[in-house]
Order: structure tokens, then sequence, then C-alpha cells
């Protein structure tokens, strides 16, 4: 992670990893598997964690307060998203041998 990473200030160590280790499981998955499990985790996590129904929405709302402020910032005042984040990715691909059938 890049050293002015906004994820790399905002969070303690032990969610950054719990970050990293998500995001090496996640690999291969769409955009919209990743959202459902994460939404999945966050259920689960506040209804354990809270009693009652009072609390847990109480949670939950700051907790999406929190995610929405950190989702805004990664844009700029014009709305489009600035680019923040390290470009980092393995982009890899199977060999693609271009020789003609005789020459292989």
């Amino acid at each position: 992670m890049n050293e002015n990473d906004p994820l790399k200030i905002a969070v303690p160590d032990r969610q950054r990893e719990l970050f990293r280790r998500f995001g090496q499981v996640a690999n291969g998955f769409s955009s919209e598997d990743v959202n459902g499990a994460a939404a999945n985790l966050i259920v689960n996590s506040l209804r354990q964690a809270y009693p009652t129904r009072a609390r847990a929405e109480v949670a939950y709302d700051e907790l999406f307060g929190r995610i929405k402020s950190l989702l805004v910032s990664h844009y700029d005042l014009l709305g489009r998203k600035r680019g923040v984040f390290p470009f980092d990715q393995m982009i890899e691909m199977p060999l693609v041998d271009m020789r003609p059938p005789g020459r292989r």
C-alpha cells in the first residue's frame, strides 16, 4: 500500500490486515459478489454485537455514515474519481502461441 493511501491512514493494522485477506479471497469475483458478501458480513457482525434492533440500527447508521464519508472522499469536487490508490494489480493471462501450427 502507498504511504498516502487513505485506507492505510484511516484504519488500524488489524483492520488493514483483514482487508488485505478479504481482497485476496475476493480475487476473481465480481464487484457485485464482493459487495453482497461484505454486506452479509456487516449484517451478521452487527446482529451478533447488538442484542436489540434499536441498538443495531444506531450502530448501522453510524457505520454507514463513516463509510459514505470515506467513499465521497475518493471523488473530487466535480464528482470525478480521484486516483488515490496505487495501481499495483497483477494482471495475468495465459501464454498465447502465435506461431503457425506447423512451426510450434
